[in-house]
């Protein structure tokens, strides 16, 4: 069974955040949400006691960031391809 084009950034953006080392705790997980009616494919992932955060992929040209940290570090961007976000993923979580 081939993955969809959302599926495949998802996974793609997965692998990404795992590289990056952002899969404490729980590890990162890929699966296939619906909200307020609108379906996505969710990316969650995370630094233990210092980053959540989950990547919403709406389609391959509308993909959302939002990740909190301790205290105030919290913040939501969205980027119109896989690239952008994994160069924002790479550039804003990788110590």
């Amino acid at each position: 069974m081939s993955m969809s084009p959302r599926q495949e950034v998802a996974q793609n953006l997965a692998e990404t955040c795992i590289f990056a080392d952002l899969n404490d705790s729980y590890g990162v997980s890929v699966s296939k949400t619906e909200e307020n009616g609108k379906a996505y494919w969710g990316v969650t992932f995370a630094k233990a006691r210092i980053l959540d955060g989950i990547i919403r992929v709406y389609s391959p040209n509308f993909i959302q960031v939002k990740w909190q940290g301790m205290g105030s570090n919290r913040g939501s961007e969205v980027f119109r391809s896989e690239s952008a976000a994994k160069e924002f993923i790479q550039r804003k979580f990788v110590s």
